[in-house]
């Protein structure tokens, strides 16, 4: 399972071993206990990558995500999963998604190579 957080100031990627519907559960949970509002609803999110990151091209190619151009040397991979946030209009939360493992792991593993690239070059970490 995947679980994309995404705050005010950039997002991160986990790769969790728990079960998307225990995640959800246990959060649904803790807002209820809590009492804070949350609201659940199914979606996409998007992940920037810098487009020469080995590896991209197969993961285009799996068809549980799809990687897109977007600004000069970045493309966006795209995946359906379930976005979790205390407003419907808010723009910080979590997103959460189950595909294959192997999907899984090389998403995150291209993930991290960015952050990696980042802590060595100019662009901003995402």
């Amino acid at each position: 399972m995947l679980k994309v957080t995404y705050t005010s100031t950039g997002l991160c990627l986990e790769y969790r071993h728990e079960p998307l519907d225990t995640l959800l559960a246990d959060r649904v949970r803790l807002h209820t206990r809590s009492g804070l509002p949350l609201i659940v609803q199914p979606t996409s999110a998007s992940i920037p990558l810098p487009a020469t990151l080995p590896g991209l091209r197969s993961l285009s190619r799996c068809g549980e995500v799809q990687v897109s151009a977007c600004d000069r040397g970045w493309v966006e991979v795209s995946i359906a999963g379930t976005w979790l946030a205390t407003d419907i209009d808010q723009e910080t939360g979590v997103f959460m998604t189950e595909l294959r493992p192997g999907v899984e792991r090389q998403l995150f593993t291209l993930w991290k190579q960015a952050q990696t690239m980042a802590q060595h070059s100019a662009w901003a970490v995402f």
